[in-house]
């Protein structure tokens, strides 16, 4: 493992942590019938990624985020320390705790056992569209399009839930887990 190895999943994190917060995309379609109707609707929203692309974007930091304490650990080990300091540090930090259940999660399908103890998992991913950011919308019959005219003023939101049902940003709970590797664990290595 080297320092450019450990630089590369860094700015692969930056770049994830910036896919998160960037809602602009060609736009997406979906399908529905409302209740006690017989027709479907169709609605497009042009100038947003889809809110399934905001999921994966999200999943992608939390995997990645948790990802990099692997590289950490060979790092350690290639300094002459001991690994264990970077379980020590996840251990001690409830964000990366929620991170790994997320990251585990999506990356098995199931959860156990969970780091947490909580048994985080990623919901409420979306956005809002307030009305400045609407260009338009056209309705024509069954078929509704909203034009999305400034998507960096689409408000993105995802929360981290756990088993108790508390819940926090899913951003925050990414930047303190960040945040924990760039102060504890990363100093250790950097000489």
């Amino acid at each position: 493992m080297t320092s450019a190895d450990l630089d590369a999943i860094r700015s692969r994190i930056q770049r994830a942590f910036c896919a998160v917060q960037d809602a602009s995309g060609s736009g997406y379609e979906t399908s529905y019938q409302a209740e006690g109707t017989d027709f479907t609707t169709r609605f497009r929203a042009i100038g947003v990624k889809a809110p399934e692309q905001l999921e994966d974007d999200f999943l992608n930091l939390f995997i990645w985020t948790w990802s990099l304490k692997d590289y950490l650990k060979a790092c350690f080990a290639a300094k002459g320390l001991d690994g264990k300091e970077v379980e020590d540090i996840a251990n001690s930090c409830r964000s990366l705790a929620y991170v790994a259940d997320i990251a585990n999660r999506a990356k098995h399908g199931i959860l156990e056992p969970s780091r947490s103890g909580e048994f985080a998992e990623l919901v409420g991913v979306g956005f809002d569209t307030p009305q400045e950011t609407i260009e338009k919308i056209t309705v024509a019959g069954p078929e509704v399009a909203l034009h999305v005219r400034d998507p960096q003023k689409v408000r993105i939101h995802a929360k981290v839930r756990t088993s108790s049902g508390a819940e926090r940003d899913a951003l925050a709970v990414l930047t303190e887990a960040m945040n924990t590797w760039e102060h504890k664990a990363l100093p250790r290595i950097s000489a």
